[in-house]
């Protein structure tokens, strides 16, 4: 695993550094490599197929705790290809980008709400939103955030069909938009591990590789803004990113 990643002193360590110039502090203090990522794919894969194949050929000769240990390795294996997923859609969002530009957030948030249009569907969402300003980034960037907290509010829904709600306010040096659901919330004790890669506070109790939120947060500190969370188990979430303008 030592080509996967570099650790902060090493040779050939180089901390992230956006287009804007300012630097950001990478999860877990390590540069993914994404050639070395592409290797673990070839592995995992036949590590699955082996297990697959042995309780194949063997079915009915095996043991319980045997079955058992193979049944372990299949799930393994399975939640390790999400995480592998994860990541590599990570690299490939967080590495894309372009350079900033004035942009109008409706439009982008419409291009976000259409990349997820079957979960909103499949759940009964509502995606409403207030007119929203022109904005300072990259848009497509923007949009995959966009589009992460809505997902993100759709996963954790209630019993009710999920409302989302999208607003925007202003400091005068920066645009703040919310993102507020009618979720499960989530206990405020976590509001920080949420947006850490790896850091799942449900588990596998729901599905995903837990990658959204953390490429959230690097697009937007990218940017030189903040993300953050209001919420309280069993009362909604709202989710606040700032955009700042241009020359602040």
């Amino acid at each position: 695993m030592q080509g996967l990643f570099a650790q902060t002193g090493e040779p050939g360590f180089q901390p992230s550094r956006p287009a804007n110039g300012v630097g950001v502090e990478d999860d877990g203090a390590v540069r993914l490599n994404s050639d070395a990522l592409h290797d673990l794919v070839g592995p995992m894969n036949q590590m699955r197929s082996m297990a697959d194949l042995l309780l194949k050929k063997h079915r009915g000769q095996l043991d319980d705790e045997t079955e058992a240990l193979l049944g372990f390795i299949q799930a393994a294996s399975d939640r390790l290809q999400k995480l592998v997923a994860g990541l590599r859609r990570h690299i490939r969002i967080v590495g894309q980008r372009q350079p900033s530009r004035m942009f109008d957030a409706n439009a982008i948030l419409a291009g976000a709400i259409a990349m997820i249009q079957p979960a909103i569907e499949q759940n009964q969402a509502q995606v409403t939103h207030d007119l929203l300003p022109e904005a300072y980034g990259d848009p497509t960037q923007i949009s995959h955030v966009f589009a992460s907290l809505i997902e993100n509010s759709i996963k954790f829904r209630s019993e009710q069909p999920p409302r989302i709600s999208v607003r925007a306010t202003t400091d005068g040096k920066a645009w703040i938009f919310s993102v507020t659901d009618n979720g499960i919330g989530i206990d405020p004790k976590h509001a920080d591990r949420i947006f850490a890669v790896f850091k799942r506070v449900y588990n596998d109790a729901y599905p995903g590789a837990g990658m959204g939120l953390p490429i959230a947060r690097r697009i937007i500190e990218s940017h030189g803004g903040t993300i953050s969370v209001d919420s309280h188990l069993g009362q909604g979430a709202t989710f606040s990113f700032t955009l700042p303008m241009p020359g602040h």
